[in-house]
């Protein structure tokens, strides 16, 4: 019992600070949560003045999104702050269950967890350890952003050691790492992070150490969503983006913003369902009318998912019709002497071939490794060239199939002897289960930033053949970016035979 009122009656969780325990308020008679400070702390002076900071900063924040503030205590020794019970799991625990969160639950939970921090931010508080562990996924729908601990005042002195840096390591923002002052910025790139963890289901940055994750985000940008997880919304890619602007002038301005964003995307003001059910959606739910204090709409509203679907398939479906049409004339009226159909669906399509497509060779094969240290088997490249599955290439061992936990991936560069429009690629492989993406350019570019976009990205891909559209662009070297090694069958590497390229020579 602390303090006369409240008895200590199951512990929920532990952490580096305090303990968090289920109780029950002896007065009020009501469940309660205490969060106890670890006695070692306790003992501590200015860890106890900071302690009492969070709950006098926290209990000023009166909003539904924020797990409110009720006490504090002193009991002995003991360091006590008494908070409201939350029924539900911490989308840590969710995450962790592997199962895949429907994009747009994940945007409307995010869009939750944003206003709770314009809350937060308008009283002048900065939370500076947004992650998974510190929302709160309760059974009724609702989201509450718990542990202002380490909040503070922006006005106010920090207790805090100068150049101490406070926060989760997967989650900090880069003005984090360096030492720089934060603001309200700071914890939209932390929400940032859980979003595209949420639709990746991965982090962005994962190394050997907290100090090596902190940094790589000083070092590198992350491989964007959608090369993660094709099926991601483009448009949540793009807010992703934003939100993980290293330059916080290049984020959203506010929390506000941000989720003014997320609505505008089609993501709904509310959860509509209990995260713990997933329904792998392809399209946003329908948007609720928005509540008359929800902000206005970005000044350039980016097209919702559902626009951007309709914009292609409607026009799609007709060439498909009009491809079948040409397709069955063309079989009536035009064969030739041995009955070969000379107008095909493909060409109702794309339209005549405006050149016989062929075999483009590849004068150049080398590995590519700019985020490790140059040395992935480069002397076996030349292997997949020539048609032998005897002499391959392969990447170095991966104890985690996972490559991006480790860095951004490692690539195969072929250059094809002639600039063409390249149709596709086709590689011959026994590994199971790998990842990549690939990536077309005029020249080397010799940087993986000069690459660009990827124009093709699969996952899951089986041993044997593979073919990969390349879709007509033009260039004459293809980057084969791997990110995932596979099951590790037969080896946790990824092993090419043989590869080959087709055109259209120019």
């Amino acid at each position: 019992m602390l303090a006369g009122r409240y008895r200590l009656e199951e512990l929920l969780a532990a952490g580096g600070m305090a303990q968090v325990w289920r109780g029950n308020d002896e007065v009020l008679r009501r469940q309660v949560a205490l969060k106890l400070l670890h006695p070692h702390l306790a003992a501590d002076a200015s860890f106890v003045t900071r302690f009492r900071q969070e709950a006098v900063a926290a209990a000023r924040l009166a909003h539904p999104g924020i797990v409110a503030i009720y006490d504090t205590c002193t009991d002995n020794g003991t360091e006590a702050i008494v908070m409201e019970l939350v029924i539900g799991q911490t989308l840590r625990q969710r995450l962790d269950d592997r199962t895949p969160i429907d994009p747009w639950q994940a945007a409307s939970l995010s869009a939750q967890v944003a206003e709770a921090l314009d809350a937060a931010h308008q009283a002048g508080l900065v939370h500076r350890d947004i992650k998974p562990a510190n929302i709160l996924l309760c059974r009724d729908g609702r989201v509450k952003v718990a542990d202002f601990g380490i909040a503070k005042a922006v006005s106010e002195a920090d207790l805090t050691q100068p150049g101490l840096m406070v926060g989760t390591a997967k989650y900090l923002s880069p003005e984090q790492v360096e030492g720089k002052p934060v603001d309200a910025r700071t914890d939209i790139y932390s929400l940032g992070i859980v979003l595209y963890e949420m639709l990746c289901g991965r982090p962005p940055f994962v190394a050997d150490s907290d100090a090596a994750t902190a940094l790589a985000r000083l070092q590198r940008d992350p491989l964007r969503p959608r090369q993660v997880r094709p099926s991601v919304p483009k448009v949540l890619e793009e807010i992703v983006g934003r939100a993980m602007a290293r330059s916080p002038q290049q984020r959203y301005r506010s929390a506000s913003d941000l989720r003014a964003a997320l609505l505008a995307a089609g993501a709904a003001p509310n959860l509509e369902a209990d995260l713990t059910v997933t329904t792998l959606t392809t399209a946003p739910p329908a948007a609720a009318q928005p509540a008359p204090n929800t902000p206005p709409a970005p000044s350039e509203p980016q097209s919702t998912f559902r626009e951007t679907e309709r914009s292609w398939l409607v026009p799609t479906l007709m060439l498909v019709l009009i491809a079948v049409s040409l397709g069955v004339a063309g079989a009536l009226l035009q064969r030739s002497g041995a009955g070969d159909v000379l107008v095909t669906v493909r060409d109702a399509i794309t339209g005549p071939s405006e050149g016989t497509s062929a075999a483009i060779a590849i004068s150049t094969a080398k590995s590519f490794d700019p985020f490790g240290d140059n040395q992935e088997n480069d002397g076996d490249a030349v292997g997949v060239t020539d048609a032998d599955p005897a002499t391959t290439w392969s990447t170095e061992r991966y104890d985690n199939r996972d490559i991006t936990a480790l860095k951004s991936g490692v690539g195969l560069v072929l250059i094809g002897a002639e600039s063409s429009q390249l149709l596709d690629l086709t590689l011959t492989s026994p590994t199971n289960d790998w990842s990549a993406a690939f990536y077309v350019a005029t020249t080397d570019p010799g940087s993986f930033e000069g690459w660009g976009a990827p124009v093709a990205t699969m996952s899951g891909i089986a041993a044997g053949t593979t073919t990969i559209d390349l879709g007509k662009t033009k260039g004459q070297a293809v980057l084969v970016w791997i990110t995932d090694r596979g099951d590790g069958t037969p080896e946790p590497r990824v092993t090419i035979e043989t590869a080959s390229l087709r055109g259209l020579p120019t």
